[in-house]
Formats: structure tokens, sequence, C-alpha cells
């Protein structure tokens, strides 16, 4: 069965390596790009891969993604921030690692709330967390924190989750696994793109899990602790 991946950031080192194991295999690939006209040529031998000019990952956008596909990976990423967040006027004080690793996601869980089945892998990075010193890692951890919380049933465990409120979305049994990787070189670049490729397909144990993988392809689930012991390994 052919099935429909989106790759939203998907034109970096990961993405590019994703879609070499991608190409040819039946399934259908869309790549999001803010500047498909940079990155055609480098993607131009991957058979079945289809680039996607993205000017905003605005609610609309994301809605019109969230139908295309059957999976999403949302790769979106940036190491620096060029505006930073401010405590001074609430109207500007969103900075880009709020914009990227918080706001993207939340909009793409309200985006996918009506599509039945659609399964999204959120790919964050080792040493995330809500607590974190580093305005990245704080980052991530939240829009980590959004991922697990889209894939409950609120209503069921009668009471809200952190998602409810003004600003984020009721749990709605979204299937959401976020899966965070080591630092990516050259050494291990296949074997974590391996790793992610096995993921593709939603498991019902790791569904509203974050999963973590050591630069050997070992991935054990750290929220919630279910076990000290690995939960897969990619050969």
């Amino acid at each position: 069965m052919t099935r429909r991946i989106t790759l939203i950031g998907g034109t970096g080192f990961l993405g590019k390596q994703l879609c070499r194991v991608l190409a040819g295999s039946g399934d259908s690939v869309l790549v999001t790009s803010r500047n498909v006209a940079t990155h055609r040529s480098a993607f131009a031998s991957f058979p079945g891969i289809q680039l996607w000019q993205v000017d905003r990952y605005d609610a609309l956008t994301l809605a019109d993604l969230c139908r295309r596909s059957d999976v999403i990976v949302n790769l979106a990423h940036i190491h620096k921030e060029q505006h930073r967040s401010r405590i001074d006027l609430p109207p500007a004080r969103r900075g880009d690692f709020e914009e990227v690793f918080i706001e993207l996601p939340r909009r793409l869980i309200h985006a996918a709330s009506g599509c039945g089945g659609l399964h999204i892998l959120q790919i964050s990075c080792t040493g995330a967390s809500p607590l974190s010193s580093s305005g990245k890692h704080r980052a991530q951890g939240l829009g980590e924190i959004l991922m697990v919380e889209a894939s409950r049933d609120s209503q069921a465990q009668g009471h809200f989750t952190y998602l409810d409120g003004p600003k984020f979305v009721w749990g709605d049994r979204l299937h959401t696994t976020v899966l965070r990787l080591p630092d990516l070189s050259s050494g291990n670049l296949a074997r974590l793109a391996g790793v992610v490729v096995d993921r593709l397909t939603p498991r019902s144990e790791e569904v509203g899990r974050i999963l973590e993988a050591s630069p050997e392809g070992r991935v054990s689930v750290v929220y919630p602790r279910t076990s000290a012991q690995p939960v897969a390994a990619h050969a």
C-alpha cells in the first residue's frame, strides 16, 4: 500500500538521507521547502520525491498538508535565533525558537485533529527538556509535550491537559510520536535515518511517547517511562 509521506523541513542533512532511503520505495514523498529552487537539483535524482514550495507554515497550509498525507515527519529545525524572545511587548515576544519548536507543532496538531488516521512523527534532539537552561532545548521540550498530549483522550480522562487552554488544543487521540536523535554525523546518519524510517508506521506501544535514539541506533522510551530497556534497535 502506497503511503503519502510529508517531510516538513526535509531539505536538510537528515531529510536528504530519508529521501535516498524512500526513493523508489513506492511511497509518495512530499518535501516542503521555503526555497524549492535552491534545492531542486539536489533532489532531482530521487524518484518519487516531490518538492513543494511553502512560504508560511500557517493554519491553511498545514491543513492542506494534512489532507495530502498519511504520515507527517516534522524535521523543522534551527540552531540559532535571529529574533529572540522578549518579555516587554507581548505581541512581539515570540522568538524563533518558540516559533519553530512550539508554535509550528501546535498549529500542526490543530490541523491534524480533523484528519482521521494521520500519524505525526516529531523529530527532536537529545537534551530537549522544558526545564533546560538552553532556550533552544527548552522550546524543543515544550514542543515535545504538545505532541505527547495530542495523542491522549482528554474527554475520557475527565480533566484538562497541557494542551487545553486558549493557546493549545484538546487532546484528540492523534497518532503522535516524538523521536529524539543525537548529533548527526557522516558515521551515524544512515543508521539514524533507518530508525526514522522504521517509525513511519505508528507502533501502538510508541504512540504518545518520547523516544530517544543512541548514536548506535538503540531506541528507548524516555517519557512516560515504562522500562529501562531499549524498545527497539535498528540493525
